[in-house]
């Protein structure tokens, strides 16, 4: 069962979206980013029309850690591909879709990182895909992620 570190960031507002982190759910081994975006509700229809066109890209996340490594999706090589440590816990940072849904009003998705960050700043990137083409970002203290990870429990091993 994760433990719940509370992010509250609007990173970015746009005419017809809003893009916020609401908060990580912290694991032993890693988190998951929630992410919310937020669409205009006078425009909801046609914005919803734009995002299922053929061809419409993803939204992306990334990560940065306090001592440089990066990671994120669109990343060429699979999770499979990464160097892990004695307990299969990727030693560098691995970003992967954690499943999600909406409707007219927005969208909430999740994305797994993998593994915990170190002490220090944890930035945290979301782009938007065109025609927004936008990118945001906040940081949220690696510290805070990590303590928040001792109140994670363990149900299966």
């Amino acid at each position: 069962m994760p433990a719940t570190l509370a992010v509250n960031a609007v990173l970015g507002q746009e005419e017809n979206a809003v893009v916020a982190i609401l908060s990580l759910d912290v694991y032993p081994n890693g988190f998951r980013i929630n992410v919310q975006i937020l669409v205009n509700p006078r425009r909801a229809h046609e914005i919803q029309a734009m995002m299922h066109r053929p061809r419409m890209g993803m939204v992306r996340v990334g990560v940065r850690f306090a001592d440089g490594r990066t990671g994120g999706q669109g990343l060429a090589r699979g999770r499979n591909d990464l160097a892990k440590d004695e307990q299969g816990v990727p030693t560098e940072p691995f970003v992967g879709f954690a499943g999600g849904g909406g409707g007219s009003g927005g969208w909430r998705f999740g994305a797994w990182v993998l593994p915990l960050p170190p002490d220090g700043p944890l930035e945290i990137f979301v782009a938007l895909p065109p025609p927004a083409n936008s990118e945001y970002r906040t940081v949220v203290d690696g510290s805070d992620v990590r303590a928040a990870a001792q109140g994670a429990r363990v149900v299966w091993s």
